[in-house]
């Protein structure tokens, strides 16, 4: 709770006074039992500042950015990158990307829209699933 200074109207008297912000009491002097009115105190010890500053809110978003990196570092290497697309052509399974894209061409279909798919699947490892680049850069920013 906070101290307030009462001073007395006729005497002159000083006195603390420890009270809730909520309330306004009157408080009577001590002295001469007279009225008081509240100092304003230039006595700001008691006083603690949380947050709201241009630096706190700085700190405390790089924090929560490196916690986020973690966290999808952690989920990079326990699930890998989503669902994985299986290549097929038409409904029919092949065994990579490269290879829907041949037959797409043999069967008259366009073949340029696998060119990413084939693409992206140049860094996945075989034995995770997971995007090689992906992880890379997460652990990266993680020893930052």
């Amino acid at each position: 709770m906070p101290t307030y200074e009462y001073r007395c109207r006729s005497c002159s008297n000083v006195q603390e006074e420890v009270h809730s912000i909520k309330i306004d009491p009157e408080i009577k002097c001590e002295k001469c039992s007279d009225s008081t009115e509240r100092l304003i105190s230039n006595n700001f010890a008691g006083v603690i500042f949380k947050g709201g500053t241009e630096t706190m809110a700085w700190k405390e978003k790089r924090i929560r950015h490196k916690k986020n990196k973690d966290l999808e570092l952690r989920q990079i290497n326990r699930w890998g990158t989503g669902p994985k697309l299986q290549p097929n052509v038409a409904g029919h399974e092949v065994e990579s990307w490269s290879d829907a894209s041949k037959l797409a061409k043999e069967s008259g279909m366009r073949a340029d829209t696998y060119q990413p798919l084939i693409e992206k699947n140049k860094y996945i490892s075989k034995e995770s699933g997971v995007d090689d680049r992906k992880w890379k850069k997460a652990k990266e920013e993680k020893n930052k």
